[in-house]
């Protein structure tokens, strides 16, 4: 995205790229419900390795290279033709590096930045919490359809369908409000931009996920209408889905290396999103789902909306600390 798009224009990107990890899981088990009640539940691998091939082999020829140094590298190969000449250039930039050495700094940087910027570890947090919350309902979301409802496999499924609705909504909205937003606060700046611009975005996300989860969980526990529950199930994936494309819109504005700091705040996603479901069936079956989703939804206010207020007032001076580290 950093390599492709400007800042001004980022958020529509942004909402692309993030539309299909948060709406393949969405979608994924409507079909996965439809293959294993229709035809042999090993087509289920099947269907997912001739995608990915497919996918692969048009990505192949259609995706170009992006990347800096690395078209530099081509550019200069081509002008040099020597095995080494390309490299070391006088003003080029480009610097030759084994595979060992390119390697081992592509996947120390991840840590590196983590370790040394105090700015991702709030981003961390936040993120963290709501991919987590995100997973976790997402495991639950089957089990109370076919307990509760009494609905077969296949009709739980549908209720998936509400999740990608509130996803398609905060992508193809969200984007352009992101990018209005960004440009309204550049204009009052005077033409100055800085990674705080994303975080009015970010506070409508922080505010629609725990809205989300108070509706959906009374909702389902007092056995009300279906439309009802899937109606604050899709106000809680829009909160999921904005807060994470405002973070990651945050990271790419301020770090050179915008994969690598993702990677970093990522790390403590991916932690949340095993661990979260692990509690689930306990937490719900003692709360009940009104008082469960209650209580995760107090935990992410409780966590989820200082951060924005920290980033806003204070971020530019947290940015600072240990910049350049990851250099």
């Amino acid at each position: 995205m950093a390599d492709m798009y400007r800042a001004k224009d980022r958020g529509k990107s942004l909402a692309i790229a993030s539309f299909i990890p948060y709406f393949g899981p969405a979608l994924g088990p409507i079909v996965g419900g439809l293959v294993s009640d229709h035809i042999e539940w090993r087509w289920l691998f099947w269907i997912l390795s001739i995608f990915s091939a497919a996918n692969t082999f048009v990505a192949y020829f259609l995706v170009h290279e992006t990347y800096t140094p690395i078209l530099l590298q081509r550019r200069l190969k081509s002008r040099f033709p020597s095995s080494r000449s390309c490299f070391d250039q006088p003003g080029t930039g480009v610097v030759h590096r084994g595979l060992s050495k390119g390697l081992s700094i592509h996947l120390l940087r991840p840590m590196i930045i983590l370790t040394s910027r105090p700015i991702i570890l709030i981003i961390s947090w936040i993120w963290a919490i709501s991919f987590g919350l995100y997973v976790l309902v997402l495991s639950s979301f089957a089990s109370l359809w076919m307990d509760k409802y009494g609905q077969s496999q296949t009709q739980s499924t549908l209720n998936y369908i509400a999740l990608a609705i509130g996803i398609t909504i905060s992508s193809q909205a969200g984007g352009p409000l992101m990018d209005y937003i960004f440009r309204r606060l550049r204009d009052i700046s005077n033409g100055e931009t800085t990674p705080e611009f994303r975080v009015p975005y970010l506070i409508i996300g922080v505010i629609l996920l725990p809205v989300g989860l108070f509706w959906y969980g009374w909702a389902a526990g007092r056995g009300m209408h279906w439309a009802f529950v899937d109606v604050g199930a899709a106000i809680f994936t829009c909160g999921t889905f904005i807060t994470g494309s405002a973070i990651n819109a945050y990271l790419i504005d301020e770090f050179k290396h915008a994969a690598s700091a993702s990677a970093a705040a990522r790390m403590l996603s991916n932690v949340f999103g095993f661990a979260f479901p692990i509690f689930a069936p306990q937490l719900f079956s003692r709360l009940g789902y009104g008082w469960g989703n209650s209580l995760l939804a107090f935990v992410f206010i409780g966590v989820g909306l200082p951060c924005p207020v920290v980033l806003w007032f204070w971020g530019a001076k947290i940015r600072a600390l240990g910049r350049g580290a990851q250099d």
